[in-house]
This record gives structure tokens, C-alpha cells and sequence, in this order.
């Protein structure tokens, strides 16, 4: 378990280094970064797609999951949670914080991490997110983010954790197609994430979280009634 605390801390260090060396960070490498990680999450993405089962599940899961994130407003909600927290005071980028919030807490490797962690106690996938949250956090905390970012790693402990815990409940139950299709949805997610660092786009990428719980049995009633 002390892998996903190492993923907490790496959050908190790359923010902390961030803010610190700030002044020291170029603004035109700091808006070079925001592409350079965008481009690095849409191959992640990419990649993700590639595992894919039955496309069309991971389509209508998106599609309806999206459709119920507009409704709930999630997007909205969470993105005003910062300038609340803030008392209305300035000095961090709300946009940049919503980009970090969503690659750090709503990444398919986080989520598959933790549950491989739980099922078999395999941490490549969290080592990996070790690694690029801490460098994320580094150059997003310098774009704008600022100290605000400290406060992304509670909702982060609280989904790693969370998924490690219920990966025992959960896994005997999901095959390796629900998987993949599960990855796929989560690719999709990754990279409509990546036009919003790139400021190109603004897509309300929190609104397709319940996509990421539809999935599953989108997957399975797919796989058994129409594969």
C-alpha cells in the first residue's frame, strides 16, 4: 500500500518544487509543458483505445456517461470548488487546476493501478504515475496551478485507496473484456483531457466520469447479448 501513498507525495512534491522555482521557470516553458504533457497524454490515451473489446460499449458509455455528467453539471461544480475555497482571491489559473485535477484523479492508470495493486500487488501502473504526476505537478503548479494543487491529493488518496480496497469486491466479477473496454473508455476521457491542456478547447472532461462507472455493465450486456 505505501505505493499509493508515494503517488500523494509525489503530487505534493512536484507542487511544492513548482511554486518554490516558479520565477525560475521560463512562462514560455511553462506553456510549452502544458503541450508536451498534452501530446503525452494523448498517446497514453491512444494507447489505451488500443485495448478496446467492443468499441461500440466504450461509444454508448461516453456518450450516455457525458450526457449525465451535463445534467449533474459536474464540471461546473467541481471547477467553481477553487475560487470557493480561495474566498475569491487570485492568484492561481482555475483552468490549469481543473487540467491537473482531472489527469491526476480521473486517470485510467491510477485507477487500473490501484486495483492491480489490490488483485496481484503489481505496481508498474502507479510506479508509472508516480513518475509523470510528480513532473506534472512541477510544471503545473509553476502555469498556475500554484499552492491550490496541495489540496488535489485528498480526492487523489481518496480514489486510489478507494479502488484498491474495492478491487477485491470488484475484480472477480470483471472479466478481462470489461477490462479493456474499461481502459478504452478511460483512453477517450485521457484524450479529451489533452485539448483541454493544450487551451485550444475547453470540454467539461469531468462530465464524463460516470462514463467511467457505465462501462462495466455497458461492456458486459454488450459482450453477452450482442458479441
Amino acid at each position: 500500500m505505501h505505493i499509493l501513498l508515494v503517488n500523494m507525495s509525489a503530487l505534493i512534491l512536484g507542487t511544492v518544487i513548482g511554486c518554490l522555482l516558479k520565477k525560475y521557470v521560463p512562462e514560455k516553458l511553462q506553456e510549452n509543458s502544458m503541450i508536451y504533457f498534452a501530446i503525452v497524454t494523448l498517446v497514453l490515451g491512444i494507447r489505451l483505445i488500443e485495448r478496446t473489446t467492443s468499441f461500440s460499449a466504450v461509444v454508448i458509455a461516453f456518450l450516455i456517461g457525458g450526457t449525465i455528467g451535463h445534467f449533474l453539471r459536474l464540471d461546473e461544480r467541481v471547477a467553481a470548488l477553487p475560487e470557493k475555497l480561495a474566498g475569491g482571491k487570485s492568484g492561481f489559473d482555475a483552468g490549469t487546476l481543473m487540467t491537473g485535477f482531472t489527469l491526476y484523479c480521473v486517470s485510467t492508470s491510477g485507477i487500473l493501478g490501484a486495483m492491480d495493486l489490490g488483485l496481484s500487488g503489481d505496481t508498474t501502473l502507479l510506479m508509472i504515475k508516480a513518475v509523470m504526476d510528480l513532473l506534472a505537478a512541477v510544471f503545473f503548479a509553476a502555469a498556475g496551478a500554484g499552492w491550490m494543487q496541495l489540496l488535489i491529493a485528498v480526492p487523489l488518496g481518496i480514489v486510489l485507496f478507494g479502488f484498491y480496497f474495492l478491487s477485491k469486491i470488484l475484480m472477480p466479477y470483471v472479466t478481462p473484456e470489461m477490462i479493456g473496454d474499461f481502459s478504452s473508455c478511460g483512453g477517450m476521457i485521457l484524450i479529451v483531457n489533452a485539448l483541454r491542456m493544450t487551451k485550444l478547447k475547453n470540454p467539461p472532461v469531468l462530465d464524463l466520469v460516470p462514463a467511467l462507472a457505465l462501462i462495466f455493465p455497458v461492456s458486459w450486456l454488450w459482450l453477452a447479448y450482442m458479441g
